[in-house]
């Protein structure tokens, strides 16, 4: 039996390929393949980092006390070159006692006896430039043009020595014998130089004799 279909043609129902429909089915599935590789790679990843790190770690904590000790020997290494550093200092000014007392002992005359050999502090008084206390430099008088002195008392380093004397065969006197050899002698001169001299009579195991004490200011 024949059909035949009278209604008009924009009321007759369509026949669509199911064409798109398939080819969305197929672009879906290669995306969701496509992020599915894509997300195991990435996991993959993810995990081999994960394994780096860990390992890091366990290096890094194995290596937590090495570390510690190298930081330990480099403070020590900073405090040896602290130390280091003061003792050539003090090395590069050092006063070598031992070669100024040989030259003391044998500028000494053969009539002279020690009792005390000894270094001590006395109050000096030094003339040194004014410095401004606002501007921290040197103040000028304005009608000499020169730099302006103020008077100030410092503590300076002394030598002392004391004993007892005696007059030499020719009856010269062995304190100014001592007196006359130190201030003349250069090398003794250059470290040590005679401010006072105090001298008394007195006796010495029985004996007529001078008691003294010199006073040396030890130069720089």
């Amino acid at each position: 039996m024949i059909k035949i279909n009278l209604l008009p043609v924009e009321l007759r129902p369509i026949q669509r390929t199911p064409l798109p429909h398939i080819f969305s089915l197929v672009v879906l599935g290669a995306t969701i393949i496509f992020l599915g590789n894509s997300f195991v790679s990435l996991q993959t990843k993810l995990n081999s980092v994960e394994r780096q790190v860990k390992s890091t770690q366990k290096k890094l904590d194995a290596l937590e006390s090495t570390v510690q000790e190298f930081e330990s020997l480099q403070n020590q290494k900073e405090m040896l070159q602290k130390k280091i550093g003061a003792i050539q200092t003090i090395l590069a000014d050092r006063w070598v006692w031992s070669e100024h007392l040989h030259l003391l002992a044998t500028l000494t005359p053969e009539n002279i006896w020690y009792k005390r050999i000894r270094v001590l502090s006395r109050k000096f008084t030094e003339e040194r430039p004014a410095i401004n206390s606002k501007t921290g430099k040197e103040e000028i008088d304005p009608k000499t043009g020169k730099v302006k002195t103020t008077r100030i008392s410092v503590d300076r380093s002394v030598l002392e020595i004391s004993g007892y004397a005696i007059d030499d065969e020719t009856g010269l006197s062995s304190t100014g014998s001592l007196a006359t050899n130190t201030t003349m002698d250069e090398d003794f001169s250059r470290s040590f130089s005679l401010q006072t001299s105090k001298i008394t009579d007195t006796e010495f195991d029985g004996y007529p004799a001078r008691e003294f004490t010199f006073e040396y200011l030890i130069n720089g």
